[in-house]
């Protein structure tokens, strides 16, 4: 399974120390993580130590706990959901106002060319 985007909860994170289980992939031992990812966000797992800039990351090793219940899952998705459509809101207003940047620079060039 691909990893989850994760955050560093200093409760848990570090190495994995026992030996059992491994990275299938490396036969490493896995990096302990918590996922910061929709309806994953909070949950434990143990995910392979490969960075994945750096070779291939086999993803999830083991989850450390259980699945949320259906209703926390559902939660934590429409949280995320309405996170990305503010930031798309932001995006598209930024581009907005750099094009009326452009315009106004546009204009003040024309304005500086004709008063010279």
């Amino acid at each position: 399974q691909e990893t989850p985007d994760s955050v560093v909860d200093p409760s848990f994170c570090g190495s994995y120390t026992e030996s059992e289980p491994t990275c299938m992939m490396h036969h490493q031992r896995p990096k302990k993580m918590v996922a910061f990812e929709g309806a994953l966000t909070g949950r434990q797992f143990l995910g392979c130590p490969v960075q994945q800039d750096v070779g291939v990351n086999y993803g999830v090793v083991e989850w450390v706990d259980g699945p949320w219940p259906e209703i926390l899952q559902r939660c934590l998705t429409r949280i995320w959901d309405m996170y990305h459509e503010q930031n798309l809101g932001r995006v598209k207003d930024k581009q907005a106002h750099e094009k009326e940047v452009a315009k106004l620079k546009k204009e003040i060039d024309f304005l500086s060319n004709n008063y010279s």
